[in-house]
């Protein structure tokens, strides 16, 4: 049994929300200890980032990082029926910093960032698992993967753990999300027929199913692999009597658009598949923890938006921390639970109102207004804190405003 002590901060996981807290604390001259349950690199879903990414990275010195390894540029979204494309080109915003951003390969992006805050200073620690947590004496108990039991005696913890939302589950802070129990089956492919818009490649391109019953993503990779997946409701995948292959593969062919995009692909692996997966939880800090990520809240892929709010909920809560070690009070309640809220309700609006077709009728608008337009580019870039907005500072009522004057 190893007794430790000398840490500031303890880390659960190491995606994009456990690296860019630890690089941000041990910046600010903190010690850090990061455990990851896995092996990296390893293979998760939700390749497609945001704007609002790149901001988050530059600010704690990493975006760097993700530049030299030069992966395909994201300016913006497509969505498409059979008879309409409407293209949301990140440049066309309320005058954001960033107007582009990246599609990554998790497996890569999650790596990196990790290797470039242990750089930093961030001690990291692979395949060790947290089996227990004191919060009274914020005291965290990890086996390794020799079986060896380590406890740490730390200021502060982080859960970062993503899916597997360890804190949640320990402290029994699991609560069901308010979003329908949906799924996402998924699969790389190559040698796809990829659309160019205005003679660019990168665009995410969202195909809308059966009445939007379903959509498709496809997100492209700059070595010619291709991210293809499908998202509906469990019972509309029930309904089938399909096993989750064959339902992917009926979609990609019945659906006029993917059809013709996928006539000559070909599959790089398994179809996988992750049912139910919105998460929430009963409280996102305490006195001797924050939960920041997808270990907090997931709504749903259809805006890329799981990264961003990663990013944004570890370098929120890094920042808070540095000034709560520096003797500063800190009200982690309007400050942090508050703060990541407004991003989650606005996000969640969109999301609502496009599974019930009031986005989908004002995105597919001829009568947009300029201001508008640019309004809604800036919510899907990711800039969801950004109070001039008035779909972040008042989402519902502008979607059902905007909604009336599009029907």
């Amino acid at each position: 049994m190893i007794v430790n002590q000398s840490y500031d901060v303890f880390i659960i996981g190491g995606g994009p929300a456990g690296s860019i807290a630890g690089a941000k604390l041990v910046q600010a001259g903190y010690r850090v200890k990061l455990v990851e349950k896995m092996q990296f690199p390893r293979f998760v879903i939700g390749e497609s980032l945001l704007p609002r990414c790149n901001d988050l990275l530059d600010e704690a010195g990493m975006l760097q990082s993700i530049e030299r390894v030069s992966f395909q540029s994201k300016p913006g979204v497509a969505f498409q029926t059979e008879e309409d494309l409407e293209v949301i080109n990140f440049e066309y915003n309320l005058g954001e910093k960033f107007n582009c951003s990246f599609q990554v390969k998790r497996e890569v992006f999650d790596y990196e960032l990790l290797l470039d805050a242990e750089r930093k200073g961030v001690s990291v620690e692979f395949e060790s698992e947290v089996i227990a947590f004191d919060p009274e004496a914020t005291l965290v108990t990890v086996k390794t993967k020799l079986g060896d039991i380590e406890k740490y005696n730390v200021k502060k913890v982080i859960d970062a753990s993503g899916y597997g939302r360890v804190l949640p589950k320990l402290l029994k802070l699991d609560k069901p999300s308010e979003q329908s129990v949906r799924k996402a089956i998924f699969c790389r492919t190559e040698g796809d027929l990829r659309p160019l818009v205005n003679e660019q490649d990168g665009y995410i391109f969202v195909d809308i199913h059966d009445d939007n019953q379903a959509w498709v993503w496809n997100i492209p990779f700059k070595e010619g692999v291709t991210s293809t997946g499908i998202v509906c409701e469990e019972s509309y995948f029930k309904k089938f009597n399909m096993s989750e292959p064959e339902f992917f593969d009926y979609i990609i062919r019945t659906n006029p658009t993917t059809a013709k995009r996928y006539k000559k692909a070909t599959k790089l692996n398994e179809v996988g598949f992750i049912n139910g997966y919105s998460a929430s939880v009963t409280k996102m800090f305490d006195t001797s923890f924050v939960i920041v990520g997808n270990a907090t809240e997931f709504l749903d892929p259809i805006f890329s938006s799981g990264v961003t709010l990663a990013l944004e909920s570890g370098s929120k809560a890094a920042d808070l921390m540095v000034k709560e070690l520096k003797g500063e009070v800190v009200n982690w309640q309007v400050d942090y639970e508050d703060y990541m809220m407004v991003g989650v309700n606005v996000f969640r609006e969109f999301v609502n109102a496009w599974y019930d077709g009031r986005l989908q009728s004002i995105l597919f608008s001829k009568d947009k207004t300029d201001k508008v337009t640019r309004s809604i580019v800036s919510v899907l870039s990711g800039y969801v804190w950004n109070q001039e907005n008035a779909f972040v500072a008042k989402p519902k009522k502008m979607v059902d405003i905007i909604y009336q004057l599009s029907t």
